[in-house]
């Protein structure tokens, strides 16, 4: 009876029936992707109220190599837009290209320092970072696609 018990009890926990993983639900909706646009647009936001003086060209005397970072991660972010025009499916075949001419420009310009820790040469590149920079927010503004 008791050996009964234990192959009862061990048929039940090794995946039968009473063990089944729900399955998520097809009708799942699909995650809602944000706009090139409404992204830009949110990262201007962040960064008008973070700093984006250093990056604009003042206040970075007080503080260079904290400008020089904060020049790097505006760089990021600018390659995260690249990435959300990359994947954006509402945009027909080569409407992003001179976009892309701009971001191009603004990562020849990021590739100028030597390295993370070159401070000189960030804060160097920074005024043509952030030229290249306000000209894709003005591309994007003028070529809302959503």
């Amino acid at each position: 009876m008791l050996l009964a018990a234990v192959v009862v009890a061990g048929a039940s926990a090794c995946g039968g029936p009473a063990e089944a993983e729900p399955k998520p639900a097809a009708s799942a909706a699909k995650k809602q992707v944000k706009s090139v646009t409404a992204q830009w647009d949110e990262m201007m936001k962040w960064w008008a109220s973070h700093d984006i003086g250093c990056v604009a060209g003042y206040d970075a005397e007080d503080d260079p190599e904290g400008c020089a970072i904060r020049i790097q991660d505006y760089v990021a972010d600018v390659r995260k837009i690249r990435k959300a025009m990359n994947t954006d499916s509402a945009a027909p075949k080569g409407f992003y290209t001179s976009a892309y001419v701009i971001i191009d420009q603004l990562e020849t310009y990021a590739s100028a320092p030597a390295g993370e820790d070159d401070t000189e040469g960030w804060l160097a590149a920074r005024p043509l970072i952030y030229m290249e920079g306000h000209a894709l927010g003005e591309w994007i503004a003028a070529h809302p696609l959503q």
